[in-house]
């Protein structure tokens, strides 16, 4: 079957403008990536130290928390864990 040169530019223009919107992608997603990073300070510095210590308290106060989003799946356990609760002190007066 026989395909003309505008099918076949047409075909060649598509496939160029996906890999232009892959890179311009891929391109966003770094520079995302760029943004979140911290530069460290160089080592033996005072700017280390004081990163240091900063960070070292983080982890300490921060010490096995996660962060907590306020999804709709958050609200929901909270509603159930608050529900149980006073379903068990119900239980245990009214017993």
């Amino acid at each position: 079957m026989a395909t003309s040169k505008n099918a076949k530019k047409r075909k060649q223009s598509q496939k160029q403008h996906q890999a232009q919107k892959r890179q311009a992608h891929a391109a966003d997603k770094s520079r995302e990536r760029d943004h979140q990073r911290d530069h460290l300070p160089k080592t033996g510095t005072a700017e280390d130290d004081a990163y240091l210590l900063r960070r070292s308290r983080e982890d300490v106060v921060d010490f096995g928390l996660t962060k907590a989003k306020g999804g709709a799946v958050t609200w929901i356990i909270a509603a159930l864990v608050v529900i149980a609760l006073i379903g068990l002190i119900l239980y245990f007066i009214y017993r």
